[in-house]
């Protein structure tokens, strides 16, 4: 079932609830990693790109904000926040 992987169990399914895992096939033996720029949706059944103002180097439950001095990000999706030029 969506969200979640038999991990090799014949009769259960166990939850995809692993930091940034997520399950958007039926029938995975186990779950996914969300990659980089993404987190796991709410029901864990697929991802989402990390909003304005943050980022995700992958396999992670939510989305870091990018609010340390100089740090900043413009795009959805991305890795690693970006720094600013010096004197910006």
């Amino acid at each position: 079932e969506l969200g979640s992987a038999s991990f090799g169990a014949k009769d259960a399914c166990t939850p995809c609830n692993g930091d940034g895992q997520y399950a958007d096939e039926t029938g995975l033996s186990a779950c996914k990693s969300s990659p980089a720029g993404n987190k796991p949706a709410a029901n864990r059944q697929s991802v989402e790109m990390c909003e304005l103002g943050s980022a995700s180097s992958g396999a992670q439950d939510a989305c870091t904000p990018c609010n340390s001095d100089g740090q900043y990000s413009d795009e959805l999706g991305l890795a690693a926040c970006k720094t600013a030029p010096a004197g910006k």
